[in-house]
């Protein structure tokens, strides 16, 4: 997926997150980041909607590290201040055991080279340090979206946790913990709506216009219904290695 600058500025219309999910995020992962005098790589940082949090969060300096130009844009006005470089999850333009942890939300669905990754990945954190994986890696079914959205999560598309686990555990990063954290995602269906009309979401975006309109549709005509929730949540995953 290709972040061009209309992705970019309109990624935090579909994908932001109340100051209370943050918390709830970083409480979660709070014990296995560093604290002050501490290095934490947000790899995949986007447009840094956690890279000032992990900083506030630990104490430790943050540096956030993202392949796209637009967002990194974004991500400088709005983490003034705070190291942003280019690079992608499978080279980045660090030191070996340069950090103490990394996080990356919702990065692997995007890696093209999982053994690079990991290789990558297992080089940049020093001795003990932790890999921090957000993102939904239960069933698609369990996704608020996947009702209207279906072929977003085709079968296929989108690697297993297992998977995930093996190439990881064959560079030497070992799966210590498993937790699921619920967040929401919108406060009303018209909030959800307009969330899924910016198809900011990767998924959403790879389908063609005419099914993702059709999806919308279905979308529309489930609110003038009554059938929506007043809010809308979900629980995604947080997957912790170390090495």
């Amino acid at each position: 997926m290709v972040y061009d600058v209309s992705m970019a500025t309109g990624y935090d219309r579909g994908r932001r997150l109340r100051a209370q999910d943050i918390d709830a995020w970083m409480a979660a992962a709070r014990r296995y980041l560093p604290g002050p005098g501490g290095r934490v790589l947000d790899l995949g940082s986007g447009t840094g909607r956690f890279t000032v949090a992990l900083a506030e969060a630990t104490g430790a300096t943050v540096v956030a590290c993202e392949p796209s130009a637009a967002m990194r844009a974004v991500c400088r006005a709005a983490c003034p201040g705070y190291p942003i470089v280019g690079g992608t999850a499978q080279a980045t333009p660090f030191r070996a055991g340069a950090f103490d942890a990394i996080w990356a939300s919702q990065v692997v669905h995007h890696v093209d080279d999982l053994a690079a990754f990991a290789g990558n990945v297992r080089r940049v954190l020093m001795p003990g340090g932790h890999l921090l994986l957000r993102g939904g890696f239960g069933p698609p079914g369990e996704l608020p979206l996947y009702r209207y959205f279906p072929e977003a999560w085709a079968p296929g598309k989108e690697r297993s946790l297992s998977q995930i686990s093996e190439v990881l555990a064959a560079a030497g990063l070992h799966q210590s913990q498993h937790v699921q954290v619920e967040q929401v995602l919108a406060e009303s269906p018209d909030e959800f709506i307009d969330r899924a009309r910016s198809r900011s979401l990767s998924n959403l975006a790879g389908l063609t216009d005419a099914v993702f309109q059709s999806g919308l549709r279905a979308m529309e005509q489930h609110a003038r219904e009554g059938g929506m929730r007043d809010r809308i949540v979900e629980h995604l995953d947080l997957v912790v290695f170390h090495n």
